[in-house]
């Protein structure tokens, strides 16, 4: 058993009054334990009070988790969607081959281009050439 209990209420024994809270002696020179369990159960256990404190703490806490849930719910969706965009039967480094083989096709397709270009020019210059003595 214990020497002292704590109560909801102001408790008097002789002299000495006891505040809500103070250790109150249960002995045969103060409060019975008949006494104290009958103060316990007209006014119930003792309960420290609340620090609200630490609760307005919780619930800032609780609040900032369910904001950082919803965004990892938004971010979640958003990399979803980003993946339903790509097929993914390609990996990266087939892609690069590809884009390097298609890269060296548009450049040689450039040059023959300017091959092309030029040997026209060519051309065009000798019709006018030959027009040019077909009317002296």
């Amino acid at each position: 058993m214990a020497n002292t209990r704590k109560f909801n209420t102001t408790v008097k024994i002789g002299g000495k009054t006891y505040a809500p809270g103070e250790d109150v002696p249960v002995s045969k020179n103060g409060l019975s334990e008949a006494d104290a369990d009958n103060l316990e159960s007209v006014f119930g256990k003792w309960r420290k009070a609340s620090d609200t404190t630490i609760d307005k703490r919780i619930a800032a806490l609780t609040e900032e988790r369910d904001t950082l849930a919803d965004r990892v719910e938004a971010l979640t969706k958003e990399r979803d969607a980003l993946a339903d965009k790509t097929d993914g039967s390609e990996d990266i480094a087939e892609l690069t081959e590809k884009l390097k083989a298609v890269t060296e096709e548009r450049d040689q397709l450039s040059e023959d281009n300017a091959t092309l270009a030029g040997e026209l020019k060519k051309l065009q210059a000798d019709e006018d050439d030959d027009k040019a003595k077909d009317q002296t």
